[in-house]
């Protein structure tokens, strides 16, 4: 049985949604704008895994136009900046929109 999408999201509760879902990379999806983004911006598949079940929340959670919840992932490691723009496909997947 699905779970029932919440009508008030905490940042914690958010993120416990976005770790368990990304604890199986199957389950973040990386859509046309975000894969065109990525190979501009030289970003590899294994980075915005390691983004989004790693990454701390810096925008967000808001209901967007598509009926999920959004957030913004950002990680700092190694050097490297990267910020994940993702949509929660309520307690099924992870929807990468964007990434810079």
């Amino acid at each position: 049985m699905a779970e029932i999408v919440p009508l008030r999201l905490t940042t914690n509760q958010a993120l416990q949604m976005i770790r368990r879902l990304a604890a199986d990379t199957e389950n973040i999806v990386v859509i046309g704008h975000a894969k065109k983004r990525r190979h501009q911006r030289r970003i590899s598949r294994r980075q915005i895994e390691l983004c989004v079940q790693r990454g701390t929340i810096t925008e967000g959670p808001f209901y967007n136009s598509k009926g999920n919840w959004q957030v913004n992932l950002y990680r700092h490691a190694a050097g490297e900046e990267l910020t994940c723009t993702v949509a929660i496909e309520w307690a099924t997947r992870l929807i990468v929109v964007t990434v810079f």
